[in-house]
């Protein structure tokens, strides 16, 4: 009984793990709309989201492999490598 649940837990680990690495997959056009990628703004955007529009956006850190809000941005802008929003 200890075994199974060991390779239970050890498999759901292993589908977390595969999952994360196949999160957005950088850049995807068709599916993400691109305001800043790649240290330069994307036409027809010429500036940073602010206020109420930050909140459909997406920052994207390419170092770390993670996404966060850029509702609460805590590092300057140009430490994220793109920042999207799913295409409408």
């Amino acid at each position: 009984m200890q075994a199974k649940c060991i390779r239970s837990a050890l498999a759901a680990a292993a589908v977390l793990l595969l999952g994360g690495c196949f999160d957005a997959g950088h850049p995807d056009r068709d599916r993400y709309e691109y305001l800043f990628a790649d240290g330069a703004f994307q036409p027809p955007y010429t500036e940073f989201p602010s206020g109420p529009d930050r909140v459909e956006w997406k920052c994207y850190d390419g170092r770390m492999n993670r996404r966060f809000d850029c509702t609460f941005v805590h590092r300057g802008w140009d430490d994220y490598q793109y920042i999207y929003r799913r295409r409408r």
